[in-house]
């Protein structure tokens, strides 16, 4: 390793570890003024972490305040250093933190408000992709509905929260600070989307949440159906996936399917 590099190495492992081997290469009257100087870069580091975090999730900010924020902030930090070349996905592991993390678990509410908030971003910045139309479906010829499989949006996502947080997050979004959190009795699943350059959600009903789960799963309208029968009887279950596509397309969740 060169000088040059092996300089650049000690100096990135305190700038990300506090490791001190590059104290002594630092021009200064003693350790406490090279440590200073260094201390700045130290900092300045964490600091910018600090924002991307506070940026991504404004609403979780709002609701632990900024003592309670600033915390789990530093707890993540040093709980999960960043390996990203783009800070973008820097928080992407704040949700499971928050829930795992044996000072913050207590609170559910926390992790359910930084799962939701992040799968928004996720959302909105998904991969561009034409979304099916209702007039691709309604060509599929009748012999070809049991087979037919569907490709989801790359915008759609499907998150399970145990927790009235998109509710807390509704009501801070529009400065309403009155909504206390609650768990609920079952994890409730939601559907996070975009549509027209805006994330949209909504909850799903069980047979629905399963319904999405299977065409995510690759299983055929036809296996969809026949699963929908744990809910419907038999006679109601092909009409029920068929309202069910219908509004999948229309909210723009389906781009392609394919026929066997």
């Amino acid at each position: 390793m060169s000088a040059l590099s092996g300089t650049e190495a000690s100096f990135q492992a305190y700038v990300l570890a506090g490791d001190g081997a590059i104290v002594a290469e630092i021009a200064g009257v003693d350790d406490a003024f090279r440590r200073a100087r260094l201390g700045i870069y130290y900092n300045a580091y964490r600091l910018r972490l600090a924002e991307a975090l506070a940026t991504d999730y404004e609403i979780l900010k709002t609701y632990a305040g900024d003592g309670i924020f600033d915390a789990i902030v530093r707890d993540y930090i040093d709980a999960h250093p960043s390996v990203f070349r783009n800070l973008r996905w820097f928080g992407g592991h704040l949700a499971d933190f928050l829930r795992d993390e044996p000072r913050y678990a207590g609170q559910p509410i926390l992790g359910d408000l930084a799962r939701f908030e992040w799968t928004l971003g996720l959302a909105f910045d998904a991969a561009d992709a034409a979304a099916l139309r209702f007039e691709d479906v309604a060509a599929v010829p009748p012999e070809a509905w049991a087979g037919l499989r569907l490709t989801p949006h790359p915008a759609l996502h499907v998150v399970d929260l145990r927790t009235n947080a998109v509710a807390v997050w509704s009501g801070l979004k529009n400065a309403d600070h009155g909504i206390a959190p609650e768990s609920l009795p079952e994890p409730l699943r939601w559907a996070i989307w975009r549509k027209q350059l805006s994330p949209y959600f909504r909850s799903l009903d069980a047979d629905e949440a399963w319904a999405l789960d299977a065409l995510r799963n690759r299983l055929s309208f036809g296996e969809i159906c026949a699963g929908l029968c744990q809910w419907l009887p038999e006679e109601q279950a092909a009409p029920r996936a068929a309202a069910l596509l219908r509004g999948w397309v229309d909210e723009g969740w389906i781009a392609a399917l394919e026929t066997t």
